[in-house]
């Protein structure tokens, strides 16, 4: 018997081919084990033994011992059936599911503190939608224009096309030079675009704060610690914003700011942790999305970067680390504490 595997059954998106069903099925008798027991058990070869334990760890039907990390256990069929189908609705509705579960905690947020909140946040302007770019880039333009303290922003999205970077320069340039202070961060993986770098360049060279993260939750703009911007949902086909001026949603947004900006490193230095001592702020977000079972066009849109350069990084993380399988990785990084 060669090492291809036999023809998957069932939906594309759920597939499970007779070597994850052999080897889910020896878990499931033996309770635990490791990839080169089973594949003495089941007289497979240890490639076709991890490659099937990856899928069945990325269908939530495996996962590692928490008393020994080295040892996979089986997720029970009734729980795992209901585990992978539900990732498999979630990833066709939300793309981004991170991503959407804090848009919708921050809509309902801004909901209930508009009703619940101080004089000032029982107005009904307390949460704006604004419909479609125009508007949108109305009134970004008209809050640049009247901030006279502080801009913070989020920037996700890795680089940024070159005709946004020109329109926002005169707004932001005419902002500092009254004196706002701008604190901005931006994916790590923006260095790789020069566009983008140069932009970020300048705007440090007037006076802007500017760090890098590895990932980040959302787009986002505070000004003057009294509105806040964040994205909505397509509505119509119309890209939707919310404009918030509560009070209590500013300021958990202010600290979501703070809580990033403390951990994201200076543009134009060097990252904290060199590779050969451990992995960089942008790989361990890497392994740790790959931990949480994310797919690596998930993991690429996180970071900002494409799959290919997702899976390059992977496959050097893998090579560090000495597995064979993506299974191994994760149970390699987690022994290492990279995860």
């Amino acid at each position: 018997m060669g090492d291809e595997g036999a023809e998957p059954w069932g939906d594309k998106g759920v597939a499970l081919d007779a070597d994850a069903l052999a080897v889910y099925r020896a878990v499931l008798l033996h309770r635990e084990g490791d990839p080169a027991a089973l594949a003495a058990i089941l007289g497979m070869s240890d490639r076709r033994v991890r490659a099937a334990c990856d899928r069945l760890t990325e269908l939530a039907l495996l996962r590692p011992s928490r008393d020994r990390p080295d040892l996979i256990r089986a997720v029970s069929p009734d729980l795992g059936l209901e585990l992978m189908l539900q990732r498999e609705q979630q990833e066709l509705l939300l793309r981004q599911e991170r991503l959407a579960q804090t848009r919708s905690a921050l809509r309902l947020l801004a909901t209930e503190y508009a009703a619940a909140g101080g004089s000032a946040d029982r107005s009904p302007d307390a949460v704006e939608v604004l419909r479609g770019m125009d508007e949108i880039r109305t009134h970004l333009e008209s809050l640049a224009g009247r901030c006279t303290r502080e801009v913070l922003s989020f920037q996700p999205g890795g680089a940024l096309p070159t005709e946004a970077l020109e329109a926002s320069r005169p707004l932001n340039e005419q902002a500092m030079v009254r004196g706002v202070r701008f604190r901005t961060i931006y994916l790590q993986s923006i260095t790789t675009d020069r566009v983008t770098t140069q932009y970020v360049r300048w705007a440090r060279e007037l006076g802007g704060d500017i760090r890098l993260a590895p990932t980040l939750p959302m787009r986002l703009l505070v000004v003057d610690h009294e509105v806040a911007v964040i994205p909505g949902e397509t509505r119509a086909g119309l890209p939707t914003a919310l404009l918030l001026r509560s009070a209590p949603v500013v300021r958990a947004l202010h600290a979501l700011f703070e809580a990033y900006w403390k951990d994201a490193e200076p543009f134009g230095t060097e990252p904290k942790e060199a590779p050969s001592v451990g992995p960089t702020a942008q790989e361990r977000a890497v392994l740790r999305l790959l931990a949480d079972g994310c797919k690596d066009e998930t993991v690429a849109r996180a970071l900002g970067i494409s799959v290919r350069t997702e899976r390059r990084m992977v496959a050097e993380l893998t090579a560090r680390l000495g597995a064979s399988s993506r299974f191994e990785l994760a149970v390699k990084a987690t022994r290492s504490g990279w995860v």
